[in-house]
């Protein structure tokens, strides 16, 4: 069979299916798709005993089959597959068939005059393209807008690590003012430089790149060895080594983060905080 790939951006084009074929981003696959939703090995279609399968290969927006989202689907000639925002729609083998009626046999001995091919008159061709084209329409418009803004947890941390820049800032120069030239100069300077990785920070992670989460997990994990703000680094890496928050970052603006527990995550950083805050300010106070 073949395939006629669309791309939300570009002309239809058919590629011939193998008996089986891995789609997805990895410039290894039979198939490579110029998808950012699409994962790097998103599915696969294989010939099987009861025809042609696709199923789900672990991908992070799945497949949809029809407008449904599936694991594993069987699938026949016009059917219509979505992974991300490529719609891949299954054509029909054009054979040479002749079909001859019972009423035109020819028992003098003479050849029957054949029919035209299956599939081959033009007129068919082109009304079965229009069939095919509405039913990838609903499809389409039936497909979710991409999520344009940060998850609510990301955006908290990237709020968090903002204010941080000042605080760092003025932590450095009170230092400096209330301590010898040299050291002064010191702790002024690693103030601006802590103040400039916060920024650095905020930005990145506003931007979900990918070096921003890595970076996270990172200061995530040096967090773990401050006692009051243990809890905290806890949830930031729970979340940020989620399948989900990795697709997010891996594919900037097409996912949702953690979905309906962003609120929770959000909630849980926000009051950890709170608490590893208290527990420092009544620190400083007893000493």
């Amino acid at each position: 069979m073949k395939l006629e790939v669309s791309h939300p951006e570009g002309t239809p084009h058919e590629v011939d299916l193998p008996g089986k074929a891995v789609i997805g981003r990895d410039p290894s696959c039979d198939i490579v798709l110029s998808d950012s939703r699409c994962s790097r090995r998103h599915a696969v279609i294989e010939e099987t005993a009861d025809g042609l399968v696709i199923r789900d290969a672990g991908s992070a927006n799945g497949i949809y089959v029809n407008g449904r989202r599936l694991e594993r689907s069987p699938l026949s000639p016009g059917d219509t597959v979505r992974l991300g925002d490529t719609v891949l729609e299954v054509l029909p083998d054009v054979g040479a068939t002749v079909v001859v009626a019972p009423d035109e046999l020819d028992l003098t001995g003479r050849p029957p005059t054949p029919r035209p091919p299956v599939g081959r008159h033009p007129s068919s061709s082109r009304a079965r393209s229009q069939s095919a084209r509405s039913t990838l329409r609903p499809a389409r418009v039936a497909a979710p807008l991409p999520e344009t803004r940060p998850p609510l947890t990301v955006t908290a941390l990237s709020l968090l690590w903002a204010l941080t820049v000042p605080a760092c800032v003025a932590g450095g120069l009170i230092v400096a003012l209330r301590s010898e030239a040299v050291v002064g100069v010191l702790a002024a300077g690693t103030g601006l430089v802590l103040g400039a990785l916060a920024g650095v920070m905020a930005v990145g992670l506003r931007a979900r790149a990918a070096w921003a989460r890595h970076l996270q997990i990172a200061a995530a994990g040096i967090g773990l060895l401050v006692c009051p703000f243990t809890f905290a680094s806890v949830t930031v890496l729970i979340y940020m080594l989620r399948a989900d928050v990795r697709a997010t970052f891996e594919a900037p603006g097409r996912t949702t983060g953690a979905g309906d527990a962003e609120p929770t995550f959000a909630l849980s950083l926000l009051g950890m905080l709170a608490v590893g805050l208290a527990l420092t300010a009544g620190a400083v106070l007893l000493l």
